[in-house]
């Protein structure tokens, strides 16, 4: 089993390196009620089971991932912002600025949306 400092040992570029770490570290202070895990290799954060948001890395960019309705409820945000998306994730070249207010709102909408959510997955 993969520990989150594995996972942060696991990234060769030190600058990734760091940004991954700001990043856990901002969902960690912004939303203590969340649990950090690592499952799938990757960093992920639930609430009462349920999850919430997942970080992933690629040479190109870091993957936020909020889940499928989570992207369709902010698309047009994320194409106003001009981050590259999928159904499933927001990307995030390793360059770009964190856009660390949209993430806050995804997290809240998760955590709103799947309140009384029983199942890992919507």
């Amino acid at each position: 089993m993969i520990t989150i400092e594995k996972f942060i040992e696991s990234i060769t570029q030190d600058e990734e390196k760091r940004r991954v770490e700001e990043i856990i570290q901002w969902i960690t202070n912004q939303f203590p009620e969340l649990q950090l895990e690592i499952k799938w290799n990757q960093p992920m954060f639930t609430h009462h089971k349920t999850f919430i948001i997942a970080l992933s890395i690629s040479k190109q960019h870091i993957a936020i991932a909020p889940e499928m309705k989570t992207i369709e409820h902010f698309t047009q945000e994320i194409k106003e912002a001009r981050y590259d998306y999928s159904p499933n994730l927001l990307r995030i070249r390793w360059k770009d600025d964190i856009p660390y207010e949209l993430l806050k709102r995804m997290i809240e909408y998760n955590l709103a949306d799947k309140a009384n959510n029983i199942q890992f997955w919507r």
